[in-house]
């Protein structure tokens, strides 16, 4: 991993407690045109790896769409080109070349919606996620017998 933080802070009080933004995200291109929905992220230390995007469809039936992608990949997102396939991530940038926007693609081939999120916004709560879990500590949260026991079918 290319850690860009010096994390060195056991993790926080706050364990297993989420950690959520709720925003508002512009559809820049998709089947349908343009148009805002919500997105509230989340993130938990029960799942150190991954990070939950839900996007609010449609408020009258509650109608959601989830996706759940790597942390990391959205954190490299918003500085660079980051994923490939159904889900990737790149920063916008405003005339002095920080990252004003991150714009979120996802879909499949022929099929696909590119949203935009504030970077600002995006990059505060990334970083509350890497104090309640810094980067490379992972691995401490996760109970590798349980694991191990589901993938056998021992459990």
């Amino acid at each position: 991993m290319n850690d860009r933080r010096a994390h060195t802070e056991p993790l926080g009080p706050a364990h297993g407690s989420p950690i959520v933004l709720s925003t508002t995200v512009r559809r820049v291109r998709a089947p349908y045109g343009p148009g805002r929905l919500q997105c509230t992220m989340r993130y938990t230390s029960d799942d150190p790896y991954a990070v939950t995007l839900d996007f609010l469809v449609d408020p009258g039936t509650g109608l959601c769409v989830t996706w759940v992608v790597a942390r990391e990949l959205l954190d490299d997102g918003t500085r660079g080109p980051s994923g490939e396939g159904d889900f990737r991530v790149w920063p916008l940038p405003a005339r002095d070349g920080a990252a004003d926007r991150v714009r979120l693609g996802l879909g499949r081939p022929g099929r696909h919606v590119v949203l935009e999120a504030e970077a600002a916004a995006v990059r505060q709560w990334l970083d509350a996620t890497y104090a309640l879990v810094p980067p490379g500590a992972e691995h401490r949260l996760l109970d590798w017998d349980a694991l191990g026991a589901a993938l056998l079918g021992l459990d």
